[in-house]
């Protein structure tokens, strides 16, 4: 299993609050099996420049490496963000300073205000401009918007698509194996901000995935993630 989307560094968002509790974020990842986890802190270009941003993250990651001495074991990791979208984004300078490691993958969470179609023209151009994979992410937190909006994002096949194990958890479990069944869940990720309610959960959501799973859903996801690792390095 990979961890594509977590927020485990310490102290650069409203993730992890320090190192201890990012340790033991990372021991409760081995211990679920996750071979490799991505860090996606946020990124909000209202908050930080790209080259401010980056700075803050590698003091976080620097502050975690000291301390990883102390676990039996460190799964895989590389560093991402998850890029909040903002107007201009396709033509905003180091965008893509924010991808994750040396890949051309790029994790972006969409706005939860009203969508309008110019929203999806950015994303679309993102690609097209800047030639960049752009990862739509935790797409289930967006199934409320236009319709006609989330299809654009779902059946363009130049754009990723992560789901939060979250999603095929409690009351939601439902839809999303239906929509695990349509092949266009690229990567999953726990989210996980903390040890509490939003702890390291693949090992919860990929045993309910793997009873309805006749389509190879979790092999894709497992060659799109390892496809990512390999670009990253």
């Amino acid at each position: 299993m990979f961890d594509c989307h977590c927020h485990i560094l310490p102290g650069i968002d409203d993730g992890s609050k320090n190192v201890q509790m990012s340790l033991a974020m990372l021991d409760m990842e081995v211990r679920q099996g996750v071979e490799g986890i991505i860090f996606t802190p946020h990124f909000y270009a209202d908050m930080n420049s790209p080259s401010t941003f980056l700075r803050r993250r590698e003091k976080a990651l620097q502050e975690l490496e000291a301390n990883l001495n102390l676990l039996p074991q460190v799964p895989d990791y590389i560093l991402g963000s998850e890029v909040h979208y903002f107007r201009g984004m396709s033509r905003s300078e180091g965008i893509e300073s924010l991808c994750i490691g040396n890949s051309n993958y790029i994790l972006i969470e969409m706005p939860f205000r009203t969508w309008q179609p110019q929203f999806i023209d950015e994303i679309e151009e993102i690609t097209d401009v800047l030639g960049l994979r752009v990862i739509i992410a935790h797409i289930e937190r967006y199934f409320d918007q236009d319709r006609k909006l989330v299809k654009r994002i779902v059946d363009n096949p130049n754009l990723l698509i992560q789901c939060n194990a979250e999603f095929f958890l409690g009351r939601s479990a439902n839809n999303a194996l239906k929509f695990m069944k349509s092949g266009r869940i690229d990567l999953l990720g726990s989210d996980s901000h903390n040890l509490e309610h939003r702890r390291p959960n693949l090992i919860e959501a990929v045993p309910v995935m793997q009873k309805k799973d006749k389509k190879g859903a979790l092999d894709h996801i497992d060659r799109v993630s390892r496809r990512i690792f390999e670009a990253a390095r």
